[in-house]
């Protein structure tokens, strides 16, 4: 019962029509941290954490169009990932939408980054949030399987088996170059500071 009120809490946060903080406040992954909700309600994460000037580990994930992704494959571009606590979070929703609309907005200059979204939800989940919400230039990473990103970055909510919102840059090389671990679930990540990181590493 006390899961379900927490996803209850987690889901209707706020409403759609929300306007949620982008924060610079960051905070390590992995064990012995926690993220809060709302300020009240506090979860543990679990896994290794990553760090700046690591490698990003290699996992194998599936995209929404049900195509593998090696994180560790050498894709000659700079990658934002963009993590996601859940699809159906009011706060995932104006987190993806932000990032769609800055990808499309300037397209020129962020020819040389690969932008990523990752959430545990399942990639059927994240196609019909993609049509939902007309979101576009981003490639979607589902990690519902296995929770590898959860837990080889240290980014596993242990309560819910979803993912704490962050981001991450890693180099032309895999290796991480930026990440921002939000501490408060109802905040949304720098993306812009992410970017000029990305830039300055192409």
């Amino acid at each position: 019962m006390k899961k379900l009120t927490i996803l209850t809490a987690l889901f209707l946060s706020g409403n759609v029509f929300a306007q949620f903080a982008t924060t610079d406040e960051n905070a390590n992954f992995g064990q012995k941290q926690v993220v809060t909700l709302e300020k009240t309600t506090t979860f543990n994460l679990s896994g290794e954490a990553l760090k700046v000037g690591d490698y990003m580990p290699s996992m194998q994930l599936v995209t929404s169009d049900l195509k593998a992704f090696d994180t560790s494959d050498e894709a000659q571009k700079v990658k934002i990932y963009s993590v996601l606590t859940s699809v159906d979070t009011p706060v995932c929703v104006q987190q993806a939408i932000d990032l769609s609309k800055f990808v499309e907005e300037h397209k020129a200059e962020l020819k040389g980054i690969e932008f990523l979204a990752i959430s545990a939800d399942t990639p059927f989940a994240q196609q019909r949030f993609q049509k939902e919400n007309n979101l576009k230039g981003i490639t979607y990473l589902s990690d519902s399987s296995k929770h590898q990103f959860g837990m080889k970055t240290g980014s596993q909510i242990e309560e819910l088996g979803l993912l704490t919102r962050s981001i991450i840059v890693t180099d032309k090389n895999n290796k991480v170059v930026y990440t921002q671990r939000v501490p408060e679930l109802t905040t949304i990540p720098d993306l812009e500071s992410a970017v000029k990181v990305a830039q300055a590493n192409q």
